[in-house]
């Protein structure tokens, strides 16, 4: 438990250093306002019991006052300024930290649903983890020393105290298992509350709509959603009947025990006599905040226990070693050969290879074809050739340098990609083009020129931001709505805007009209010199490349030229030809 939670402490200290001394002043101030109360009811009473003269009634009790009003007004800067402004400060930093976390976690990983149970909690606790456990223990350093500086006043009475240990006992049992049960609840409902805010988001996502509007899918997506909070909403209230009667004895210990009998007991000490009435109020109100403090300070215990179990999944994410993200080696920033040597590669959990003895060389300047049917395997190519995946057996070099030796960055800086399932982002065409902010006049003019290779550039010259209009209207009534072709004509300019010294581009012109393909086409092959992998199902957009290679069932079956490859009469040319005359039709 102290473990964890020092764990995520680290990163208070680390992000917000001045809030641990102004914690250590509130502290103090705390402490200090819980001894001036019991002394000011005391000393009022006492000077109104001896008859004193109104004046030495006003000086011994303003000082008190003073003192009072100057702790309590630090103690709320503290609460409603102070704190809340540095948790702002730290939530800002741990997501920055946690973003940068979860850029380095293998996409062999989003393969596993059992991942994403510990992600997303570890996501969700994670921003905000440490900041609770810091309060939570500032909490209970205030309340240990209030304990402390108040048992002084009552710790002779014994029967006081052990009404107090024997309430907080009952409590501290009754709180840790209600705790304890909502954990299980958060943890048996991870996945169907996944689901839940998953249905929740693809409703309001704009890229969802049409189909939402056009089909019955919302009708599954409700069923989905509904399924989910039904298993939900049963075990919360499962969980509820369970804890329901804890919270009732927790209360009834909490007004008949803590409160009932510590005023019996006193008052009956002051009708017999044993104390006067200023012990009797001071006692009164010192046995009440040293119980509370006291109580406070071990549910809060309690409470770290609990946050310590939830800290388990921020550790995970933390400490996760990646098999290839992040990987340092070698800088390179060109080069000149990719070869691709004997790979073999199968999806974890999978029976069959999906790349099988795969052998082939890209040199500088060349453009190569990737084509096949659906599952030939063309895709799962291009992300080992990005090093999202590790082949099972073979290697993959650049300039006889082996991937596993090379800095990871650099590497993947080496290749500009637009991947079929491109995205474009809520931010201006710039940056969406740039990938990047626009940093100079330089940059502006990439950006014009990437525009004008792929025929946007007059139509962005025409809106009144010019390249810095936002994209899509979610977040500016004002931004830039593109259809379908022409948000694949951004994404294509991205390769054009970048310094890579290989693009690799997935279907880059499947919603481009065959005027727009024809032209995208011949800038990309015919006017680019770098290398360049094409994956295409509409073959017409390869027939320029140097080499096509024909994959099936994760093997290169066929290659050569478009014209080589027709004279063999195989299955390439059956595709072709197939193609040809449904565009004849």
């Amino acid at each position: 438990m102290f473990k964890n939670n020092l764990y995520v402490l680290k990163f208070v200290f680390k992000f917000c250093p001045l809030l641990v001394i102004f914690a250590i002043l509130n502290i103090a101030s705390s402490v200090l306002l819980a001894v001036l109360k019991v002394q000011l009811i005391k000393e009022t009473i006492e000077l109104v019991m001896a008859g004193e003269e109104i004046s030495i009634l006003y000086k011994s009790v303003g000082l008190y006052l003073v003192l009072v009003l100057v702790t309590s007004f630090f103690k709320m800067f503290y609460t409603n300024y102070i704190n809340p402004r540095y948790r702002i400060i730290f939530m800002k930093k741990m997501q920055h930290f946690l973003f940068s976390k979860v850029k380095n976690v293998d996409m062999e990983m989003f393969d596993n649903p059992e991942f994403y149970d510990n992600y997303s909690r570890a996501l969700r606790e994670g921003t905000w983890m440490g900041m609770t456990v810091f309060n939570n223990i500032v909490r209970f350093l205030t309340s240990f020393l209030i304990v402390i500086a108040l048992g002084v006043i009552i710790a002779s009475d014994f029967i006081l105290i052990s009404i107090i240990v024997l309430s907080a006992i009952v409590n501290i049992l009754a709180v840790n298992a209600i705790n304890k049960s909502w954990y299980i609840w958060s943890k048996q409902t991870e996945s169907e509350r996944r689901m839940y805010n998953y249905v929740n988001r693809t409703f309001y996502r704009q890229r969802f709509a049409g189909e939402i509007k056009t089909t019955n899918i919302s009708n599954l997506l409700t069923t989905k959603y509904l399924e989910s909070a039904e298993v939900i909403n049963k075990k919360y209230a499962n969980t509820h009947k369970k804890v329901v009667w804890l919270h009732a004895l927790h209360n009834l210990v909490k007004g008949l025990i803590e409160r009932g009998l510590v005023y019996i007991y006193l008052a009956y000490q002051l009708f017999k006599g044993y104390i006067t009435i200023s012990i009797f109020t001071s006692s009164l109100n010192a046995t009440f905040q040293f119980s509370s403090n006291f109580i406070d300070a071990i549910n809060i215990l309690t409470t770290l226990k609990e946050n310590s179990l939830y800290i388990d999944d921020f550790i995970w994410l933390v400490n996760y070693k990646g098999k290839l993200e992040g990987r340092k080696g070698l800088e390179i920033d060109k080069f000149e050969e990719l070869n691709i040597d004997s790979i073999n590669f199968k999806y974890e959990n999978t029976d069959n290879f999906s790349i099988e003895d795969l052998s082939l060389r890209i040199k500088k300047g060349e453009k190569i074809a990737l084509v096949g049917l659906n599952g030939s395997g063309k895709t799962t190519l291009t992300k080992l050739i990005l090093n999202f995946y590790l082949p099972s057996e073979g290697y993959l070099f650049v300039d006889g340098n082996k991937y596993d030796s090379i800095d990871q960055k650099s590497l993947r800086n080496r290749y500009s990609v637009v991947f079929q399932d491109f995205q474009i982002y809520a931010l201006s065409i710039g940056e969406n083009i740039l990938m990047r902010k626009i940093q100079s006049n330089e940059d502006e003019q990439k950006v014009w020129d990437a525009l004008e290779m792929v025929g946007m550039k007059e139509k962005i010259l025409k809106l009144d931001e010019g390249i810095y209009t936002q994209v899509t209207r979610e977040f500016n009534r004002n931004g830039a709505v593109f259809s379908g072709g022409e948000v694949q004509r951004i994404a294509i300019a991205r390769v054009f805007a970048s310094d890579a010294d290989m693009y690799i581009l997935d279907e880059p012109t499947s919603a481009l009209d065959p005027f727009s393909e024809e032209r995208i086409n011949k800038l990309i092959i015919q006017n680019t010199k770098k290398a360049m992998i094409i994956i295409a199902h509409r073959l017409s957009t390869v027939i320029d490349c140097d080499v096509i290679y024909l994959m099936d069932k994760g093997k290169i079956i066929e290659k050569g030229t478009h014209e080589e490859m027709m004279k063999k009469n195989g299955l390439y040319s059956k595709m072709f030809n197939t193609q040809k005359n449904l565009y004849a039709k």
